[in-house]
């Protein structure tokens, strides 16, 4: 900065025969300004919602928001009911929301490559990813988990081709 300060006084200052400095007289140095792409994604400091659906939302809430399920399957293994929809599969335990599922391919209909966390649209890329919700707090074999509180954020990557195919919202006390 002083550097700086210093040859902008001795442009400004008298020439040697003691004539002050014009601006045409001042050297006319290429300016190149280097182009960054800034995304304007502020971190995620919660998981509240993904696809309009809450972890705090019972069976009746995700009716009310989503419409009529396209199907709705029981496993009789975890003992969660599914809601499948167009663009979300949404996991109930005794009415209540324990899980959102998004399948890339049908995520953001008809914006494919993005969820919508907390209300907010999030493209499934990676320096997207990294300014939204920083680094995973795990990382498995078939993903990266995220974690804020009691909720996580799973993103599901193709074993092979480490591609997102799929991205949870989960309770982190349900599993």
């Amino acid at each position: 900065m002083l550097n700086m300060m210093l040859l902008l006084l001795g442009l400004l200052t008298a020439s040697p025969d003691h004539t002050p400095a014009t601006v045409d007289s001042i050297p006319r140095l290429p300016v190149k300004l280097a182009q960054t792409q800034q995304s304007n994604l502020k971190p995620i400091t919660e998981f509240e919602s993904m696809g309009e659906v809450s972890l705090f939302d019972d069976r009746d809430s995700v009716v009310r928001k989503k419409g009529k399920p396209l199907s709705i399957n029981k496993d009789v293994y975890s003992g969660y009911t599914e809601y499948q929809y167009k663009d979300i599969t949404v996991g109930l335990s005794e009415d209540l929301v324990y899980y959102v599922h998004v399948d890339v391919d049908a995520s953001a209909e008809g914006c494919p490559g993005k969820i919508q966390l907390n209300g907010r649209w999030l493209p499934l890329e990676k320096q997207e990813i990294a300014q939204a919700l920083g680094e995973p707090d795990f990382t498995a074999e078939d993903g990266d988990v995220y974690i804020r509180d009691l909720a996580a954020v799973k993103i599901y990557r193709h074993p092979a081709t480490k591609a997102i195919v799929g991205v949870d919202l989960f309770d982190t006390i349900a599993f």
